[in-house]
């Protein structure tokens, strides 16, 4: 439902245009940013000899989830015509864990071979005899022995729309799929509705998946190939917590990183028998009640609005607006934002079609998607101010 609210309480998050001009255009994963190990110590890498992916490295991603168990995608280990699983695919996975950079691992990087590779019983990938070779993408690796890192907590209730999530991997940075990154890249993308993720995979989707993709029409934030398998999740105040596996996206028509075209990832909810049937030792939340997102929000006692994370041109900037009334604002600060929170919601500004994109305005207790026209002198108009239901 489309609404008008206090144009006060809205308008607010809108005169940083003056920073730039156009669209943000930055490094990839798609559109991704440095990550880390040392924040993320369940991120793993995964090498599949001869896979289907081999001419990527062969590679894909994948999470701890407990001291010996990984947690990954089933197509990872498809046969190179891609209609079967390989041949003992245990035997040609490793599995690197503890390290950013792939090709040049540190001292500290630990690598184990996989003794069990378990396929999810119901995948199919037989485009010839399956109705849906996407179903059921979820693969557990057996390490052949355990390791001591923190293993990432799993979700179990229900996923909702319009949750701020982030995805990770070692995979393609341009959207052709291709230039795979040696180093861990991290990118932030928003859960959509079930509607707008079955108009973009028609007749693809089931209860076992789900989107996520980019928060604007401006916004190229995608996973790619190399980054199947590797984990969806949200950073919670005790730590991370895994939603969903990357499973696949894309169409015909669309490259990785096409606005519109969100990403289809296996749900850990609707598929966690498979793991509880096999996993020992994991560790589950079915609450999203303490997630840890910078929403942009304004102060009525001050009227000034903090945005800490604005994308403008290729800068990062966190930025405060001051309110002066009749619907006109004055930057009062704008800091090149070195930090790059990745708890932080971004704000594009889409210099072709002069319109600042706000996700998650948060006034009072709501929540707002909003679209601001610019009009210069920095006076704004709300185009569209659409309420969204998030998790508080």
């Amino acid at each position: 439902m489309k609404i008008s609210y206090p144009a006060a309480a809205i308008l607010v998050c809108a005169a940083l245009v003056s920073l730039g001009s156009q669209a943000q255009q930055q490094s990839r994963i798609i559109n991704g940013k440095p990550a880390s190990t040392s924040t993320y110590p369940w991120m793993a890498s995964i090498f599949i000899l001869g896979g289907k992916d081999s001419d990527n490295g062969g590679g894909c991603g994948g999470s701890l989830i407990a001291p010996n168990w990984v947690l990954t995608a089933a197509h990872c280990f498809l046969n190179e015509a891609g209609d079967a699983i390989a041949d003992d695919p245990a035997s040609l996975t490793t599995i690197t864990l503890n390290t950013d950079n792939i090709a040049d691992v540190g001292t500290g990087a630990i690598e184990r071979s996989a003794s069990r590779v378990l396929i999810h019983p119901s995948y199919q990938p037989d485009p010839d005899t399956s109705d849906n070779t996407h179903d059921f993408d979820i693969a557990l690796v057996e390490l052949e022995s355990a390791v001591s890192l923190t293993p990432v907590r799993l979700y179990t209730g229900a996923m909702p729309a319009h949750l701020p999530t982030l995805g990770a991997g070692w995979g393609a940075t341009v959207g052709d799929g291709t230039a795979t990154s040696d180093t861990l890249l991290q990118t932030q993308l928003l859960s959509t509705t079930t509607d707008v993720c079955d108009a973009a995979h028609e007749g693809l989707i089931t209860s076992n998946m789900f989107c996520a993709g980019s928060y604007t029409d401006t916004d190229t934030s995608d996973t790619c190939q190399g980054d199947s398998g590797g984990p969806l999740f949200v950073n919670l105040l005790q730590g991370a917590m895994q939603v969903g596996i990357t499973s696949f996206g894309g169409s015909e028509t669309a490259n990785c990183g096409t606005p519109g075209s969100p990403g289809v990832y296996a749900s850990i909810a609707a598929l966690f028998s498979f793991i509880n049937d096999h996993a020992e030792g994991v560790t589950v939340v079915n609450s999203l009640g303490d997630i840890r997102s910078l929403k942009n929000t304004f102060d009525g006692a001050t009227d000034l609005v903090t945005i800490p994370k604005v994308y403008v041109d290729s800068q990062n900037y966190s930025v405060t607006l001051k309110h002066t009334g009749d619907l006109n604002f004055f930057l009062a600060t704008a800091d090149e934002n070195m930090s790059d929170d990745p708890d932080a919601i971004p704000a594009f500004f889409d210099g072709i079609n002069n319109v600042l994109i706000l996700p998650q305005i948060r006034v009072g207790l709501e929540t707002f998607n909003v679209r601001l026209t610019h009009q210069g002198d920095f006076k704004f108009a709300v185009e569209s101010a659409e309420a969204i239901q998030v998790s508080h």
